[in-house]
């Protein structure tokens, strides 16, 4: 388990740079005895028999900011160790080990705009899917919030800033708190807007004539991103403008479908206690739920590491999560039939 993780964790791929990682990907999925595909976005599809009804979806991509790789006090350390690599690598192991047909797909982009699972949705999928996210090990993630990578962009009428005139600047913070009154964020199903980069000013004695500022819009299952932009449209002072990028709708099943069941189900045989999890961010299961049956999200490593320059995840939940796998892969293949 441990050589498996550390080996794609040393392959460091930030979101656009996969193929770093990919070879890595492929050699560690045959030494295992996987069957291996590669489509045409750089997914990797390892399966270890044929007719599967329950795929395992991952991601190998990361968020930038390389981090030194290593292993100290039963914990491994590395960009990707909680999101998502580490869920990926326990779900490749258990794959291996899976008497049950299983496919593993490590997909690419899911830290951008979800390429990797935007590509799958133009072929055929099997009814069951777990994706591969941090959920703190006993965790079943049954909800992740929806929104929209967003740019304001003000212009304004420049001149010495020691005279009257129209800064972009001045109508980009207008914006941004007129934005922030339609998604104030105050909790989990109140729409929240942060603004994550802000561009303008040339000189320090000169109005700018452009500015800009990058919105990550989340909204609560429920909730319509595409409205909500349109209402912030509506508040934005005369000059300035939202161009949208990359959207996800927000997502929401039932504790009760075969998913989660089978995830919650198999946790409790081992010993420990599930918890229904709803996400404030979003993952691949936003876009592919609707595609298939049932669909959840469960993996091991702490979701509050994520992102950050002290990421890890415990080898025991490695190995946790790998059982946990097994098992719902043969709980839901078992009785694939009687769900269809």
């Amino acid at each position: 388990m441990d050589e498996v993780l550390l080996k794609l964790l040393e392959a460091y791929s930030p979101t656009g740079q996969e193929e770093n990682a990919r070879s890595a990907l492929v050699e560690v999925c045959e030494d295992l005895g996987l069957r291996v595909e590669v489509d045409e976005v750089g997914n990797v599809l390892a399966s270890n028999g044929s007719g599967s009804k329950v795929w395992l979806v991952g991601h190998y991509d990361t968020v930038p900011g390389n981090l030194e790789v290593k292993v100290k006090d039963g914990r491994i350390f590395g960009r990707g160790a909680v999101d998502a690599k580490g869920p990926l690598s326990a779900m490749i192991v258990a794959a291996s080990l899976s008497r049950s047909p299983v496919t593993v797909a490590a997909l690419v982009g899911e830290e951008g705009d979800s390429r990797g699972a935007r590509h799958l949705l133009g072929r055929e999928l099997p009814p069951f899917v777990v994706i591969g996210e941090p959920s703190n090990t006993n965790g079943v993630i049954v909800a992740y919030r929806g929104g929209a990578h967003l740019t304001l962009r003000c212009a304004g009428g420049g001149g010495h800033s020691s005279s009257p005139g129209s800064s972009a600047i001045d109508l980009l913070i207008e914006s941004i708190l007129r934005v922030r009154e339609v998604a104030p964020g105050s909790g989990y199903d109140v729409p929240s807007a942060a603004v994550t980069m802000i561009r303008g000013g040339e000189a320090p004695n000169v109005l700018p004539k452009e500015a800009k500022a990058m919105v990550d819009l989340r909204v609560p299952p429920g909730a319509d991103p595409l409205s909500l932009i349109e209402e912030m449209r509506s508040r934005l002072p005369e000059g300035c403008e939202i161009v949208v990028g990359w959207t996800v709708p927000p997502v929401a099943v039932r504790p009760g479908e075969p998913v989660p069941r089978a995830l919650t189900r198999s946790i409790l045989s081992l010993g420990r206690k599930p918890r229904l999890l709803k996400k404030y961010g979003s993952s691949d299961m936003n876009l592919l739920h609707g595609r298939v049956a049932s669909i959840a999200a469960y993996g091991p490593g702490d979701g509050k590491l994520a992102h950050t320059d002290m990421e890890f995840v415990d080898v025991e939940d490695l190995e946790f999560a790998v059982e946990v796998y097994v098992r719902t892969v043969k709980y839901l293949s078992d009785r694939s039939a009687e769900w269809n």
